[in-house]
C-alpha cells in the first residue's frame, strides 16, 4: 500500500428544491460542473501529485440572476486552477476577488444583472492536506474519527450566528450590489487527519434545515451519495435551492483507476 495515493468516492447533488422557481446554485467535482432543475455525479479518483477541486456556489436567493453567478463563479474557478496557489492566502483571494471583479464588470455591461451574486465554498483535496475556502454561508464539514466539525465560517451577523436558518442575511459574497467591497476569504487548511475520513459541502439549503447531527449520519453511513443529504432536505420542507457533495476518502493498493 502506498501512503502516496489516495482514493476518493466523490458524490454531488443539486436540486432546485419545492419552494423556488429555479435552481441557483452550481457546483464543481474536478472540473466538471453541475447545475439546473436536478443533477448528479458520482465518480472515484485517486489523488497523487496534482489535487482535487471542489465546490458549490449559492446564487444569493432574492437577486436577479443568482444562477447567472453560480456558474460564473464555478466556471472561472475551474478555468484559473492552475493559476492560483491555494497554500498562499494572498493568492486565494487575489482568485476569488477576481471572480468577483468578473461579476461586477458583467453587470455594467448588462443591467439586467445588477445585484447578481453568489457564495462559495471550496476544498482542495492533496495526497497530503486538506484545504477549505469560503465566502457567505455555504459550508464545509469534515468528519473523521472524532466526529464532525464545520472547517468553514459563516458571514453572518452576529446576532445569526447561532441561528438555525441565516438565508438572506449574508455579510459578504462574490458579485452583490458593492463592487468597491474586496472579498477576504476563510481559509482553514489541515494535514489529512488518520484513517479514513470524509468531507461534505453543501449550500445552506442543506444546513439550514438539516442539523449537524442529521448531516453526520448522513456523511458515515453507506457509500458517498450526496442524493441522500437533498432527500433528506426535501423532506425537510425543501424550502430552498438545495445542494451538497460527499467525500469519502481511503488509502487503498494501487489499481488501475485515472491518476489525477
Amino acid at each position: 500500500m502506498s501512503p502516496d495515493i489516495l482514493k476518493l468516492s466523490i458524490s454531488a447533488a443539486t436540486h432546485r428544491g419545492y419552494a423556488r422557481d429555479g435552481n441557483e446554485d452550481s457546483f464543481l467535482v474536478d472540473h466538471r460542473i453541475g447545475g439546473g432543475e436536478f443533477d448528479q455525479l458520482t465518480t472515484e479518483l485517486s489523488v497523487t501529485t496534482d489535487a482535487v477541486v471542489l465546490a458549490i456556489a449559492d446564487g444569493l436567493g432574492g437577486h436577479k440572476a443568482g444562477e447567472v453567478a453560480s456558474r460564473y463563479a464555478v466556471t472561472e474557478l475551474s478555468a484559473k486552477l492552475t493559476e492560483v496557489d491555494f497554500s498562499d492566502d494572498a493568492s486565494v483571494s487575489e482568485l476569488l476577488n477576481s471572480i468577483s471583479r468578473g461579476l461586477h464588470r458583467q453587470m455594467l455591461e448588462t443591467p439586467a444583472l445588477l445585484g447578481m451574486g453568489t457564495t462559495i465554498v471550496i476544498a482542495i483535496v492533496t495526497a497530503r492536506s486538506l484545504t477549505f475556502v469560503n465566502v457567505g454561508d455555504s459550508r464545509g464539514y469534515l468528519i473523521d474519527e472524532s466526529g464532525l466539525r464545520q472547517t468553514t465560517h459563516d458571514d453572518v451577523p452576529p446576532h445569526l450566528s447561532t441561528a438555525s436558518r441565516r438565508t438572506g442575511a449574508i455579510t459578504q459574497a462574490l458579485g452583490g450590489m458593492s463592487p468597491r467591497m474586496r472579498i477576504i476569504p476563510h481559509v482553514h487548511r489541515s494535514g489529512l487527519p488518520a484513517g479514513d475520513w470524509s468531507l461534505i459541502l453543501c449550500s445552506d439549503g442543506v444546513s439550514d434545515f438539516l442539523c449537524s447531527e442529521e448531516i453526520a449520519g448522513i456523511g458515515r453511513s453507506g457509500p458517498a451519495e450526496a442524493i441522500t443529504l437533498i432527500d433528506s432536505s426535501l423532506r425537510a420542507g425543501g424550502e430552498d435551492n438545495i445542494s451538497a457533495i460527499v467525500v469519502r476518502s481511503s488509502r487503498p493498493e494501487p489499481t488501475n483507476t485515472s491518476v489525477r
